[in-house]
């Protein structure tokens, strides 16, 4: 089965939920777990325009956010439809890739997903356009266009091995761009230096990510990087690319490209990669329990990166007497969007078992 770029019909005998059931498996098809990392993304660039001595305005704060969240959840809603043939195909799949389940599962229909991810594009459009700065909404508008023709047509760049970049670019590079932009109007070297190795750090996840739905997509005609490379090379790469990238890490604190501080702390975050790596090279992608714990850890490497970049940023400025202003509080939301995050996830496991087995 080859995928041609839209969705298969409604399968036979499948029927949608109704009542709370339907407006469950409508929540579950957004993945809104996954906006950790946009909520992330948007208070490292607050965080890091403060730090740099911009005046934060707080209403840009939230409205940003809400931005990220539409535009975030537009995308989910987008590639459950244009990826549910290749998400049939996969067998492997585990709660961090291979889509929510819903439309496999026949529990929403395949157009209310669509209708869904075109009613948060426009939002986006929308909210975008309210943006002052130029570059900045121009910048938000190519974020959007880049996130959506990740699986749709024509482009379906995580079809032509590009999805990995334009995750990164998007999501941990564009997204805290603009989010400075807006309260600064221009860039900084420090900006640039923090988001570079997050983004980085991006692309080897969803390698990673990818490589877990390596037989789905491979029977889908799916062409991903894990695909093109093969398993072993995948693995290797993100061995190897950890590596470089915590290097470069290092390296710009000691040329004081970056805080020290914050250099540290990022440095602090490769525990996780670590524990990733060894798993890989002991085949943990063959036991699926194994599997479904290297995912979740390889997705929670670039929040853990970015709270630890933002938190070298503040003691930074305490240690230099740097006022950060409302940036102090952007810090505290995020951490706290961050912990409450963890607490629901800690809670609903038990039940996103049992949804994963069903």
């Amino acid at each position: 089965m080859t995928y041609t770029g839209v969705a298969p019909s409604w399968a036979e005998g499948q029927v949608p939920a109704s009542g709370w059931g339907f407006v469950r498996a409508f929540v579950q098809l957004g993945r809104p777990k996954f906006l950790l990392q946009s909520s992330a993304s948007v208070g490292l660039g607050m965080t890091l325009a403060a730090y740099d001595g911009h005046a934060l305005q707080p209403a840009w704060y939230a409205w940003l956010l809400l931005w990220a969240w539409c535009t975030h959840l537009g995308v989910h809603y987008c590639n459950e439809y244009f990826d549910l043939a290749a998400d049939r195909l996969n067998t492997d799949h585990t709660e961090w890739t291979g889509g929510s389940r819903v439309l496999v599962r026949g529990l929403v229909r395949p157009e209310t997903s669509l209708a869904t991810a075109f009613v948060l594009l426009f939002t986006g459009a929308l909210m975008a356009g309210v943006v002052p700065n130029t570059a900045a909404r121009l910048a938000m508008l190519v974020l959007m266009a880049l996130a959506w023709f990740y699986t749709a047509p024509p482009f379906r760049l995580n079809y032509h091995a590009l999805g990995e970049v334009t995750t990164a670019a998007t999501l941990y590079g564009l997204c805290p761009v603009i989010c400075y932009m807006v309260q600064a109007d221009t860039v900084s070297v420090t900006m640039a230096a923090v988001v570079g190795p997050i983004s980085a750090f991006q692309v080897l996840r969803q390698s990673l990510m990818n490589l877990s739905d390596i037989e789905g997509d491979r029977r889908a005609g799916k062409h991903t990087m894990a695909l093109i490379l093969g398993p072993r090379n995948t693995i290797r790469a993100y061995c190897f690319g950890q590596v470089a990238v915590y290097t470069c890490v290092v390296l710009l604190g000691v040329w004081e490209v970056l805080p020290p501080t914050v250099a540290v702390a990022v440095l602090l975050s490769c525990v996780i990669p670590a524990w990733v790596a060894r798993e890989l090279l002991s085949d943990a992608m063959a036991d699926p329990p194994r599997a479904n714990q290297v995912t979740f850890l390889a997705s929670m490497q670039m929040p853990a990166a970015v709270m630890a970049a933002m938190s070298g940023l503040v003691i930074d400025a305490n240690i230099h007497d740097r006022e950060l202003g409302a940036g102090t509080w952007v810090y505290a939301l995020t951490l706290l969007i961050a912990s409450a995050w963890a607490a629901g996830w800690l809670l609903a496991r038990p039940r996103a078992h049992r949804l994963l087995d069903a």
